[in-house]
């Protein structure tokens, strides 16, 4: 099939077994993405009324068809679980690189059920799958984690989506990590991962992913481009430039961003408080470089370098709308 790898990884952590399955050309065509199909696989796979943390419940990696082709914003991926907060179905989704390379490394999807016996990580290597020991891992940040992830495979062009502490500990507001600064957050999702022991998912591949038709992806790639270019937006430029720190000032005075844990408005919190939090304000000082994710024309993030002796801790990523929000509005900071 055109624009996929073709391939399910099915993981049993508690039996420590693999299961490679065909992805059914019927399924690629009715369930497209990386929601959609995963929706499909976990409707199939997990029992009614599954516990999020018991042995059956079935947690996916989902890359969708632009993924790996080139197309333009094709770097996305979800994670697909039983939510343990809303007790529901819950997907989020990705930036970074980690979709593509997952596809590159043979699968359109890894689903893992079960429960390690030790805390692991799956190894993809151009299809070839190991559950490896993790327990040096367990307890590290994902930036130290994936660090030595890579100084232990020996590659830095790899793929690892992985949990913190958070995860480890099954807290609900855990997130999968990825590329160091991206993250699929909403529902729980790290938790899920965290019950099951699996510190990270890491793919190294080279496959060649081929679209349907490749001379209309690289026609409708410059339209985006011509159209991007042409358009005189502001909003656009201010996200290109500032990413979704652009929104937070406008949110807090709009009132669509909480003040005082939602007790207060925009009236509780003054324009001296809010403007040295958004990006524009916070670029000035902190900004070393631009952050752009696979085949993404706009480019939205950057990396802050904190050099201050009190506050010190070198390079990280600029903080997004929602932590500026939680983190500054949220508790008048």
């Amino acid at each position: 099939m055109k624009g996929y790898a073709g391939k399910l990884l099915f993981v049993d952590l508690s039996a420590g077994t693999t299961e490679v399955r065909d992805l059914p050309s019927d399924w690629a065509r009715d369930f497209i993405g990386g929601p959609s199909l995963g929706a499909k696989i976990l409707y199939n796979e997990m029992p009614a009324n599954t516990d999020p943390f018991s042995p059956q419940s079935v947690f996916g990696f989902v890359s969708g068809p632009a993924n790996a082709m080139g197309a333009q914003l094709g770097g996305r991926y979800t994670v697909v679980c039983k939510s343990p907060v809303t007790g529901g179905w819950n997907d989020a989704n990705s930036g970074g690189s980690f979709g593509p390379r997952m596809k590159k490394a043979g699968y359109d999807a890894v689903f893992v059920k079960g429960i390690c016996d030790k805390p692991s990580y799956i190894f993809i290597d151009n299809g070839k799958v190991e559950i490896r020991d993790a327990s040096h891992l367990w307890g590290k940040t994902t930036t130290e984690a994936e660090d030595a992830i890579r100084e232990e495979i020996g590659d830095k062009n790899i793929g690892v989506a992985l949990i913190a502490p958070a995860g480890e500990r099954v807290s609900n507001i855990a997130a999968v990590m990825n590329d160091y600064h991206r993250c699929a957050a909403r529902g729980g999702p790290g938790a899920v991962m965290g019950s099951k022991k699996l510190k990270a998912l890491v793919v190294r591949g080279n496959m060649a992913i081929e679209p349907a038709d490749k001379e209309a992806m690289t026609a409708f790639n410059k339209e985006i481009n011509a159209w991007r270019k042409a358009l005189d937006v502001p909003f656009f430029k201010a996200f290109a430039e500032y990413g979704t720190t652009a929104t937070y000032e406008g949110s807090v005075f709009g009132g669509d961003t909480s003040v005082k844990n939602w007790e207060g408005s925009a009236v509780d919190i003054t324009e001296a408080q809010v403007v040295p939090l958004a990006g524009p304000e916070m670029d000035k000082h902190y900004r070393k470089k631009k952050y752009t994710c696979h085949t993404c024309p706009i480019g939205c993030s950057a990396i802050y370098e904190i050099t201050d002796e009190k506050w010190r801790i070198g390079e990280t990523s600029r903080p997004e709308y929602e932590t500026l929000g939680v983190f500054g509005a949220s508790m008048l900071n």
